[in-house]
């Protein structure tokens, strides 16, 4: 499933946290935004990292799990990148 995960974390050491989890499950669109190809069990996982950074009252974390047809309704301008669904799995 495409997911699309935005952020807004104050604090440094937990934003670098979230960042560098995020980094090895998707591609950064934006500075504090993800593209990531997730199934539940990924999404229960970032749910529980985000979690584990005791977030302040002012931070957020965003999950948006996007259908295929909705993905590929997704316009693209400038440099952004494009998600390709896999097929397959590197074991």
């Amino acid at each position: 499933m495409h997911v699309l995960i935005a952020y807004d974390i104050s604090d440094n050491r937990s934003r670098r946290k979230f960042f560098n989890y995020l980094r090895e499950k998707g591609l950064p669109s934006q500075k504090s935004v993800f593209e990531c190809d997730m199934n539940r069990e990924d999404i229960r996982s970032a749910h529980t990292v985000a979690k584990s950074l005791n977030l302040q009252a002012q931070d957020s974390v965003v999950v948006y799990p996007l259908c295929r047809h909705c993905s590929r309704r997704a316009i693209l301008l400038g440099q952004g990148l494009r998600i390709a669904p896999a097929d397959w799995t590197v074991i």
